[in-house]
C-alpha cells in the first residue's frame, strides 16, 4: 500500500502504460514510476492538491531524482496527454479516427480526465493539450509538403480549430456535450481547414 493508501493503479495508469507498450516507448522506469505515482493521486484529489513531496513519496523517490526528469507536477501531467496522442498517431491513419480515439479514451479509460482540465494559467493542461496538438499537426503538414509549413491564412486558421477543439473536449469531459464519441469525431473533422483534414503523417514525428 502506498502512503497515502492507494493500492492499484488507477484506469489512467493502465492506459498510459498500454500506450507506452503500445509504442515500444523506452522510458526509463524512474520516469514511469513518476507519471504511474502522479496519477494515483490525480484519482483521489484535484492536481491543485497535489504536491512534489506527494509525488515523491508515492513514487518512492527523492526529489532530485524527480527533477531530474520533470520540471514540477505539470510537467507529469501533461506527459500523459502527450503518450496519449504520441500512441494515437501510430495507430490512427487519419485525424477523423484520431478525435475518434481521444474522445473514447477520455469516456472509458480516464474517469480523471476532467480533473487535469481544471488547471488554470500558463501551467493549465488546456494550454498544453492546444500548443502540442497544434504543433502535430503543422509537423504532419511540413511532412505532406516536402518541408513546407502553413500558409498565413492557414495558420490562423488553425489557431481558431486547436482552441475550439481544445476548449470542446474540456466540455465534453465534463458532460457538458450530450454527443457520443462518433458524433464528437465527426463534429470535430468536420470543421477542421480543408486544406489540412486530408494529410496525415508519413514518419514518427521527430519530437516522438
Amino acid at each position: 500500500m502506498s502512503r497515502y493508501g492507494i493500492d492499484n493503479l488507477s484506469s489512467c495508469d493502465t492506459i498510459v502504460k498500454n500506450c507506452i507498450t503500445r509504442r515500444c516507448v523506452s522510458l526509463e522506469r524512474t520516469e514511469r514510476d513518476i507519471i504511474y505515482a502522479f496519477n494515483r493521486l490525480l484519482s483521489k484529489m484535484p492536481v491543485a492538491k497535489i504536491t512534489t513531496k506527494m509525488i515523491t513519496d508515492e513514487a518512492m523517490i527523492g526529489r532530485a531524482t524527480f527533477y531530474r526528469h520533470f520540471k514540477d507536477k505539470y510537467d507529469v501531467l501533461n506527459r500523459n496527454y502527450k503518450i496519449l496522442l504520441d500512441s494515437c498517431l501510430q495507430n490512427c491513419n487519419n485525424y477523423r479516427d484520431l478525435f475518434y480515439e481521444l474522445y473514447c479514451y477520455a469516456r472509458d479509460e480516464w474517469s480523471d480526465f476532467h480533473r487535469a482540465f481544471m488547471t488554470t494559467g500558463v501551467n493549465s493542461f488546456e494550454n498544453y493539450v492546444f500548443q502540442y496538438s497544434r504543433s502535430v499537426i503543422e509537423e504532419i503538414t511540413r511532412q505532406n509538403r516536402n518541408g513546407e509549413g502553413l500558409t498565413v491564412p492557414e495558420s490562423m486558421q488553425l489557431d481558431v480549430f486547436c482552441y475550439g477543439i481544445t476548449y470542446m473536449y474540456r466540455k465534453w469531459t465534463m458532460n457538458q456535450y450530450a454527443l457520443d464519441p462518433d458524433t464528437a469525431a465527426d463534429s470535430l473533422y468536420n470543421i477542421m481547414p480543408e486544406t489540412l483534414k486530408y494529410y496525415w503523417y508519413k514518419n514518427p514525428l521527430p519530437y516522438q
